[in-house]
Parts: C-alpha cells; structure tokens; sequence
C-alpha cells in the first residue's frame, strides 16, 4: 500500500459531506499509514479483527438500545448491514445494494460503496477493505445464529475496490444452505 493525495476533495470549494469524508479518509489513511510500520505483518488481521469487533457491538448495541427486532431472513439482513453501513460506519460513502437474489441453495447480495473513504488515499494491487469485510462477516454470523439459520457456508469477498482503481468498492455475499436430503 502507498499513500497517493486523497482524492480530489481537499481541492477548491468542498460542501460540508465532502469535507468529511476527504477529513475521515486522510485519518484513516494516517492511521493505516502508522500500523503498517509498526506492524507491517499484522495490518490486514488487525483491520479484519477491527471490523468484526465493530459488526458485533453495533448490532449488539441497536438491538439493545433501539430495541430492534433483529432481522429473520437474509434479505433482511442484508437490508440491515445497509443501513448500519450508511448511518454509522460509511455515512460519507454511497451504499446500495446492487443485487440480491436467490439461487438453488445459495442467497447473494451484492453491495456496493462508491465514495468509500476507507480506500481513499490508498493505491493497492489487491482489495484493501479488510475492516469492512470483518464487519460484513461478523453481522451475517451473528444474525444468521441469531435465527438459527442453518447453513453450509457463509462467504464474504471483496471483489472490486476503489484502493486497486475500481469506481466502487464491492463486497459480494454468499450464503450457501445445505442440500436437502
């Protein structure tokens, strides 16, 4: 990872959201900057165990405080992992749900995060968002045990991120149940 100028948001007039996230960007670009001297082996474990840290207490505390009922089903797990990306985790980025559908035993969503400042400021070759991918895998686990949803396999791939020159970071969902005999 190399550090390149933060996009083109600290330039000219910025309205107040992209002020945020070009300042949130530089931040957390620093902050990976400094990790990866200190431990330049351990970045992508500590981002991944940040990020599943992070997916656990916010649904913990949104269920608890909001007293939220916790999603059943994968669609709306899906929806929820949305809506706790845009309001608490990337409210700088642009989240959407690209796809969502349902195969012969697998559930796939797509989601995408244009914007996303946790890539700005980073040039890679491979996908950088570790952070997120743990949270994204952390909420699945939870409420999918939560509801006692038995399944085979529970995949979360980052397949396209803006730190490798892609428009938009890109996590792909993949829960496959098992066969039925």
């Amino acid at each position: 990872m190399s550090e390149k100028n933060v996009l083109k948001w600290w330039t000219g007039k910025l309205k107040d959201r992209e002020t945020m996230r070009a300042f949130f960007g530089k931040t957390w670009t620093m902050i990976g900057n400094r990790i990866a001297v200190m431990f330049p082996d351990r970045v992508r474990d500590l981002y991944y165990s940040a990020g599943r840290l992070a997916g656990l207490e916010a649904q913990r505390e949104y269920f608890k405080i909001g007293k939220q009922k916790p999603p059943g089903d994968f669609k709306g797990i899906i929806e929820f992992i949305k809506m706790t990306l845009e309001n608490l985790i990337v409210p700088f980025g642009d989240v959407k749900i690209a796809k969502l559908y349902k195969l012969w035993l697998d559930e796939e969503a797509i989601i995408e995060i244009a914007d996303n400042p946790y890539a700005a400021g980073v040039e890679s070759d491979d996908p950088s968002c570790y952070f997120l991918r743990g949270f994204l895998e952390a909420i699945l686990e939870y409420l999918t045990d939560f509801n006692r949803i038995e399944y085979e396999k529970l995949l979360v791939l980052e397949e396209s991120c803006a730190s490798t020159g892609a428009a938009t970071c890109t996590f792909k969902i993949t829960l496959t149940y098992p066969a039925r005999g």
